[in-house]
């Protein structure tokens, strides 16, 4: 038996939350359907689920960072900010591991730990 990992999320402004891994189940379980129902490529229909769904406040775990580089997360969550192809779309720190401050920087975001929708780098312990 499986077991899902533990979910780390990033402080959220009220009314703003990440979907737990049984829902992001549901929803594409839920896209994909309705997706054979009407013709219509599975792929398309999660992109606009996901942006329906950012939209709302409503958001994807986040990945898992890429290699070799810092493994900040990023979450752009607020519509008035970011154009809507970037909404709910999670960005990575594109600097060294172990950078030595808490400022973040993908070429697209900067970002601090302290900012709402950010997660930290993972610790050694937490790579384990």
């Amino acid at each position: 038996m499986s077991t899902n990992p533990t979910l780390t999320v990033p402080q959220l402004p009220d009314g703003m939350r990440i979907l737990s891994h049984q829902e992001m189940r549901a929803v594409r379980d839920a896209v994909h359907a309705a997706a054979r129902r009407q013709g219509i490529r599975g792929h398309l229909a999660e992109e606009i689920a996901h942006d329906a769904l950012a939209a709302a406040g409503v958001f994807n775990q986040p990945p898992e960072p890429e290699p070799d580089e810092c493994t900040a997360m990023f979450l752009p969550h607020q519509r008035e900010q970011v154009t809507s192809d970037m909404l709910g779309v999670w960005q990575q720190c594109g600097d060294a591991p172990g950078h030595p401050d808490d400022e973040h920087d993908n070429g697209e975001f900067t970002w601090a730990d302290r900012m709402p929708g950010a997660l930290p780098a993972r610790t050694a312990d937490q790579e384990a």
